[in-house]
């Protein structure tokens, strides 16, 4: 294992770089992945990483070692070269505590490749979608992409004005989401909405209320910013349907996050059997 004494090293100036520059991630398609949860998630799912940089004060601690030796297992299954699989770096004495600029604990730190779908699939659905309307709040994002992957979601699609998804604090939130989901490269509603002739159903404080109609079909979610809701684009589109989830009167709306995952579950619950045409 290669030793890292400098913060004026190559990969870790490369590294400080990958986590603020989305045009840079996409060019190297590369994604930095802080933390020991979010790295064992990649790996489990059979993620290629690139580079692993290793804290010493982490590798100090008494389960550290079993936890690494894990990862370079996982790592040469999935396919590492013996190249690859030699990208293993010491960070020393307290370097890596400003590393990487993004205000974490002394944790060990990834650099894993990534691919963005760069095409729109033209056609009827047969799995659930879902747009992302300008949500701008990387924490918000990776929760959201964390719950459509739970119930079932196939596909992301981040529109302009989106926080990035490859950014470290979306990736992190995410918990290893990404890896459940095809991701598409941004695009503009219109585009999206031409592709399928599918419902087209949005998370909307005006609209229908949820539980009284079939959501069972596959089709495309729209969810909308956490402050400014639907743009007025997407909430006037004769084929987007607004619905809206019960709740108790003079109460503020839910977070983007969480009215995103209520609805998913009503969507689950109703295939599970929880609604039958007798039933609306």
């Amino acid at each position: 294992m290669e030793v890292i004494r400098s913060r004026s090293h190559a990969l870790v100036q490369t590294l400080r770089k990958l986590a603020s520059d989305p045009a840079l991630r996409r060019e190297l398609s590369l994604c930095v992945l802080p933390g020991e949860r979010l790295i064992e998630d990649w790996i489990r799912q059979g993620a290629k990483l690139n580079k692993v940089l290793i804290p010493a004060r982490w590798l100090a601690k008494p389960e550290s070692a079993q936890t690494l030796l894990r990862w370079q297992i996982g790592s040469h299954e999935a396919g590492m070269s013996a190249d690859e699989a030699a990208g293993w770096f010491l960070l020393e004495g307290g370097l890596a505590e400003g590393v990487s600029g993004l205000g974490f604990e002394t944790v060990p730190i990834a650099l894993a490749s990534f691919c963005e779908q760069a095409s729109l699939p033209a056609g009827g659905l047969e799995a659930d979608w879902l747009y992302l309307d300008s949500v701008q709040d990387p924490g918000n994002l990776g929760t959201i992409i964390r719950t459509a992957a739970a119930f079932g979601v196939q596909t992301c699609v981040p529109g302009p004005g989106c926080a990035d998804m490859w950014s470290p604090k979306t990736l992190r939130a995410a918990m290893g989401a990404h890896r459940r989901l095809d991701i598409v490269a941004v695009h503009e509603f219109a585009a999206l909405a031409g592709c399928f002739e599918g419902p087209i159903r949005a998370a909307d404080a005006g609209g229908q209320l949820a539980h009284r109609h079939d959501l069972r079909s596959p089709g495309l979610w729209v969810l909308g910013s956490e402050g400014r809701g639907l743009s007025p684009e997407i909430r006037d589109h004769p084929r987007v349907i607004r619905y809206a989830i019960p709740m108790q009167k003079q109460t503020e709306s839910l977070n983007a996050a969480m009215a995103q995952g209520i609805l998913l579950y009503e969507q689950y619950r109703q295939r599970q059997g929880g609604l039958s045409p007798s039933d609306r």
